[in-house]
């Protein structure tokens, strides 16, 4: 046995390790989460029903993603299109979440509805994950960065114009994007000389 299939070996059984050890922490995690969550609900005060109920979105979202996550390079399931419809619930379900934790600021839809675009594309580039040239990423990665873009410029022109709800956090979040705009273009500029 070569000293380059030695260390091979170690890798795989240093990832099969660490993978095992993953799953057989789960609960754990599970109930650290669940314990925050419930500490969360005693400290600001609200009931976990008027928080959770997104949750019978995302779950059946989430479970119609298992068969694409389960696929691998030589097993594709014949259930991974379901990813897309899962993709779809399960950000359905996240932006309802995060606009019932909002005060029920439900009005967001006349913007978010940009995301649930955005992650019908993420879905295909999941499921086409094993073939990195297929060109569902390079036209995928365009519509989520479009979309992503038009939250934004949506959002905005909603909540200031529209909504005259001025949050201190969109400018800081405007702000930001515009610094990463700024390091990612010298970094391409970089790579380019």
């Amino acid at each position: 046995m070569s000293e380059d299939s030695v260390v091979q070996n170690k890798r795989l059984k240093a990832q099969e390790n660490l993978e095992l050890s993953i799953k057989r922490n789960w609960p754990a995690f599970g109930v650290i989460g669940a314990g925050v969550f419930l500490l969360m609900s005693n400290i600001f005060g609200f009931h976990l029903s008027e928080v959770l109920w997104p949750m019978f979105i995302i779950g059946p979202g989430v479970l119609m993603m298992m068969p694409a996550h389960q696929s691998t390079e030589s097993y594709q399931s014949r259930a991974s299109f379901l990813a897309v419809p899962g993709a779809i619930f399960a950000t359905v379900g996240i932006l309802l979440f995060a606009m019932n934790l909002a005060n029920e600021h439900f009005e967001a839809w006349a913007y978010s509805w940009t995301l649930v675009v955005a992650s019908v594309p993420a879905a295909l580039m999941y499921i086409k994950r094993f073939e990195p040239e297929h060109r569902i990423h390079e036209t995928g990665h365009k519509l989520i960065r479009t979309m992503f873009y038009m939250f934004l410029g949506f959002a905005v022109f909603f909540e200031i114009i529209i909504f005259e709800n001025f949050n201190p956090l969109l400018p800081l979040a405007l702000i930001g994007l515009g610094i990463y705009l700024l390091m990612k273009n010298r970094q391409e500029e970089e790579i380019v000389d």
